[in-house]
């Protein structure tokens, strides 16, 4: 928006102050137009983002947290059911990867059948996990 105001002043409003122009003969000695952004005043602060994003942070653990505490009871609950069966089969999660794991036993001898997901893939996932934090610059 562009206003014209009495003498030499021009008023623009397009996020710059513009100040008076000088005339020809103060061209002439070296005055020159005087120019000062102006700044909008932000509708939010820097503050408020930082509250908003600490509260979802902390939301967001909670539910983790909440989320592990139901897998574990889960696993615990899993594990008693098939005590009472006999059958050889016991549930975890793996520490480093962070999968669930099944283990089928020979109930007689004590003997590993067979585990899901394999040794081979368990150390795969945990090599791919201890890579992050060389292909990406935070770990996830």
């Amino acid at each position: 928006m562009v206003k014209t105001m009495s003498g030499n002043e021009i008023s623009i409003n397009v996020g710059a102050q513009i100040t008076p122009q000088p005339s020809a003969a103060q061209a002439k000695a070296g005055n020159a137009l005087n120019i000062t952004p102006v700044k909008p005043e932000p509708s939010i602060s820097a503050e408020d983002v930082g509250r908003a994003a600490a509260a979802r942070k902390g939301e967001s653990i909670q539910q983790i947290n909440e989320t592990i505490k139901q897998l574990d009871d889960a696993i615990e609950e899993l594990n008693a059911t098939v005590k009472q069966v006999p059958t050889s089969l016991h549930f975890s999660i793996d520490d480093t990867s962070n999968r669930f794991v099944v283990q089928v036993t020979d109930t007689n001898t004590g003997e590993i059948i067979r585990k899901v997901p394999g040794d081979a893939i368990l150390r795969i996932a945990k090599q791919i996990e201890s890579l992050k934090g060389v292909l990406f610059d935070d770990k996830f």
